[in-house]
């Protein structure tokens, strides 16, 4: 049977032209963001800049996202879903290129900060869009766009890497969300989306539940882990375990290889598991690596704290994502433009916070923030779970 919005409700998940093209699109996003943690020892070494100056470009990130958390559904309404997807790729793309040219951090910052709005804005849409279209495997969908976004992610730690061990340096890497983004347009410029549900459309307001603003809290100590952890992965294992910046870079695949192992897998158990299940289970395994990690001052278990924490954190944000959605009903724009405001906030604290403790601290000291992060998604969770019970009851 099919959806409305022209998703099929049947029991087999399609994976049509407009699903994969809003993965593809994830797939840029996800290399784009991801890239600069790996790349910011060497960076900061090109720049002269201290770790908490680095660790404003993932506050850039973060503001941006928040402005577009507060803008896209306004956005939406006024140039329909298909044009802010295509633009906000676009502007996505276009911000990872001032970081790869940035000359000086007012530069490399407002690439960040135009990579922000324009890709949690493009984000917010296919989340929208997939939630809509896939109605009865909405967290399969999610969970498979997070997936994409995640290899994408895993991608720059390898090319910096070799880039860097060829000479040609960590700059080039930032062309790459462009070529994606233009390869998807020339493959899939003329795909149409479904239109935001009516009820949103004509502007009604009744109130997101208070089981999706505790699913949304969640997010926030989620996205946390998620960036505290790639953005200063590689400058633990430089300060801590002794490894070069070029081989630290390469060495973050562990945890970005990690989150697509974790979401490739995880794809599957949300077709047999329960998404709080599976949230609490990835959660337990997350906490167990971040403390291997925290624990360790060798190259070895550092790493491997480094996968067995990518794994944990994978399926967090999708099946909280998937938690928030399920509570929204015909608000689905809204409530995916309000979680853009969830994980913006948290970059904006998280990875800066953790950038200025090293700074004070140390780093090692610094990462003693992260556990505490992921028993505050459970405790989190699970009053989302009781409040969404109760709303149903």
């Amino acid at each position: 049977m099919k959806h409305p919005n022209g998703g099929d409700q049947s029991h087999t998940f399609a994976r049509d032209r407009l699903t994969s093209l809003a993965y593809g699109m994830a797939v840029s996003f996800g290399f784009g963001v991801a890239a600069i943690g790996p790349a910011m020892p060497l960076l900061r070494d090109d720049l002269g800049i201290s770790r908490t100056v680095g660790g404003l470009h993932f506050t850039a990130l973060a503001v941006g996202s928040i402005v577009a958390g507060l803008a896209v559904e306004r956005s939406i309404g006024r140039y329909g879903r298909r044009r802010v997807f295509w633009g906000g790729g676009a502007g996505a793309a276009a911000g990872a290129l001032l970081i790869g040219a940035g000359w000086s951090p007012v530069v490399t910052l407002a690439g960040a900060l135009v990579m922000g709005i324009s890709g949690a804005s493009m984000l917010a849409v296919s989340q929208a869009t997939l939630s809509d279209h896939h109605p009865a495997h909405r967290s399969v969908a999610l969970t498979e766009a997070g997936t994409a976004m995640s290899f994408g992610s895993a991608l720059p730690a390898l090319l910096i890497g070799a880039l860097v061990a060829v000479g040609a340096g960590w700059r080039p890497a930032f062309v790459a969300p462009a070529a994606i983004w233009l390869m998807l347009a020339l493959a899939r410029r003329s795909e149409v989306f479904p239109p935001a549900p009516r009820i949103v459309a004509v502007g009604h307001r009744r109130r997101l539940p208070a089981a999706y603003w505790f699913f949304w809290a969640a997010l926030i100590p989620s996205v946390g882990a998620e960036w505290s952890v790639g953005a200063w992965g590689a400058g633990y294992l430089v300060d801590i375990a002794g490894t070069t910046e070029g081989s630290a870079s390469f060495l973050m695949t562990a945890f970005f290889g990690a989150m697509v192992a974790g979401r490739l897998v995880g794809g599957r158990l949300a077709r047999l598991m329960r998404p709080f299940s599976l949230l609490l289970g990835t959660a337990t395994i997350g906490l167990a690596g971040i403390l291997v990690f925290w624990g360790s001052q060798s190259m070895v278990p550092v790493v491997i704290g480094l996968f067995t924490t990518g794994l944990g954190i994978s399926m967090l944000f999708p099946m909280l994502l998937s938690l928030a959605m399920g509570t929204a009903a015909d608000r689905s724009g809204v409530a995916a433009a309000r979680v853009s405001i969830a994980a913006g906030g948290s970059v904006v604290v998280a990875p800066l916070t953790l950038g200025a403790l090293a700074d004070a601290a140390g780093i090692r000291a610094a990462f003693g923030m992260v556990p505490g992060l992921f028993l505050l998604v459970v405790v989190l969770a699970s009053l989302g779970r009781r409040a969404d019970s109760a709303r149903r009851l």
